[in-house]
């Protein structure tokens, strides 16, 4: 009988420290996303990501489009093209940096974001 309850203790030992590892694997090569909403911000609106990761924008709704500076103004690093109603557009990042964009039509209403990329 003792052999049976060691047994049975030990089996759910191994079966616990199993369940609680707080061991999580990231893939760091996925892709993140972005969402232009109809509500003309991009969510979330500040993304991490490490050099030679790819950031996806989506449009979820309304006309938008995907430019990189600051302030309104272009700064050459990237852009979507003209302001569309839908799609995606993706982007993979190759320096370390921080990466201010906007949405042309709605930057003037704080449609701004920012991407962090980090080695």
């Amino acid at each position: 009988m003792k052999k049976l309850v060691l047994f049975a203790a030990a089996i759910v030992g191994v079966s616990l420290s199993a369940a609680c590892s707080s061991d999580t694997v990231v893939d760091e090569t996925a892709a993140v996303e972005v969402d232009l909403t109809a509500s003309n911000v991009f969510s979330p609106q500040t993304v991490t990501v490490k050099v030679g990761q790819t950031v996806r924008w989506v449009w979820t709704g309304g006309s938008h489009n995907v430019v990189s500076g600051s302030n309104c103004t272009e700064d050459g690093n990237f852009k979507s093209g003209a302001a569309i109603g839908g799609g995606t557009f993706d982007k993979k990042f190759e320096v370390a940096g921080t990466f201010p964009y906007y949405c042309e039509p709605h930057c003037t209403v704080g449609m701004t974001g920012t991407v962090i990329v980090t080695q």
